[in-house]
């Protein structure tokens, strides 16, 4: 019995909530990664030096890295805040032999009262955002009146420059490599339980503790006369109940709470039960053994039968005494309880 095999198996399956987070960002991170190569492939080290004419008619496209001349109107920009800070000046480059502007972001906020001055603009061409769009278009109509041209579908990111290629190959490469690692846990068992032989408790041990069910539970509607509903819902490690009825059914209890809040206050409670009952006639195979993962946990696998399909349940134990001792249990009731190499005193299931 390898139980280091084991328990490995269900590490790096118990993984797989923080994987599937961890694939998230990397999708989050892996298109600006993807676009910043993009931009550092298309352009030289140097700035392409272009006009405020060639950007207006559409001549130069998004992510290019260029230089451009003309007159900066600091005090006609937009402005960007934050939280009622301002974080940029968006602010029109105009070339006034041609009659064209050009809108440039600049974190510099200090120019926001700045005389006009003839500047010359390095950064990267990127496509507006669609309040800058609206602003640009709200104003368009005073614009031309002026004798002047626009353009609303992209401005300049001044100061931004293209970054190494080598680096971005090499950020999608380390992406990749986590992104695989994340994968592989779902080739994994979320629970692995293997068989273990029932250990031996003296006569005084504390059988007692909380008892936790994974299995596929039936929402009960009504609790005497006992009634089911149609809902049914996998639980996994829950806080659950046993209890065996007249006819030797075993019977798994939830009591399940949802509790919604908004910004710390509760809105919703919803409070919900469900069950897992098993005859005799329905038992597969009941079988003592443990749960492995990063705490190895004791545990007892119950397979049956429910509409000609095979259901498995798992109860998971405080400790190794309450284990055994409800086998022990199983056993006095007549239930066939696969091989433990131990018998063992005492119980407190009755």
């Amino acid at each position: 019995m390898n139980e280091t095999l084991y328990r490995w198996q269900g590490r790096i399956g118990s993984l797989k909530p923080l994987s599937l987070i961890v694939l998230i960002f990397i999708v989050i991170f892996f298109f600006p990664v993807v676009g910043n190569l993009i931009i550092a492939l298309k352009n030289p080290s140097r700035s392409q030096s272009v006009t405020v004419a060639q950007l207006v008619s559409g001549q130069v496209g998004t992510g290019r890295y260029v230089s451009v001349s003309g007159t900066a109107a600091y005090q006609l920009a937009y402005t960007e805040t934050e939280d009622g800070t301002l974080k940029a000046l968006i602010y029109p480059l105009v070339d006034e032999r041609s009659g064209d502007v050009i809108f440039v972001r600049t974190t510099r906020t200090e120019l926001e009262n700045n005389k006009d001055a003839k500047v010359t603009v390095a950064g990267i061409t990127t496509p507006s955002s669609t309040d800058l769009k609206s602003a640009i278009e709200k104003d368009q109509a005073d614009i031309n009146s002026a004798g002047f041209k626009t353009s609303t579908t992209l401005y300049i990111e001044e100061g931004q420059k293209p970054g190494q290629a080598l680096t971005y190959v090499l950020e999608l490469g380390a992406l990749g490599i986590v992104g695989l690692l994340s994968l592989v846990t779902f080739f994994f068992p979320t629970t692995v339980f293997h068989p273990y032989p029932v250990q031996a408790i003296p006569p005084d041990a504390n059988t007692k503790g909380i008892v936790k069910a994974t299995g596929n539970f039936q929402q009960v509607m009504k609790m005497e006369p006992l009634q089911f509903g149609k809902a049914r819902r996998k639980f996994q490690n829950a806080n659950s109940n046993l209890f065996f009825m007249e006819d030797r059914s075993l019977g798994v209890y939830i009591h399940f709470v949802f509790t919604q809040r908004v910004y710390g206050i509760q809105v919703r409670k919803q409070e919900t039960d469900w069950m897992i009952i098993i005859k005799p006639m329905q038992m597969i195979a009941i079988e003592p053994g443990k749960i492995y993962a990063w705490r190895d946990t004791w545990a007892v696998s119950v397979r049956y039968r429910e509409n000609d399909k095979e259901q498995s349940l798992l109860l998971h134990f405080d400790n190794v005494a309450a284990q055994a001792s409800f086998v022990n249990y199983l056993r006095e009731k007549g239930f066939m309880v696969s091989s433990g190499q131990y018998a063992v005193t005492g119980s407190t299931w009755s």
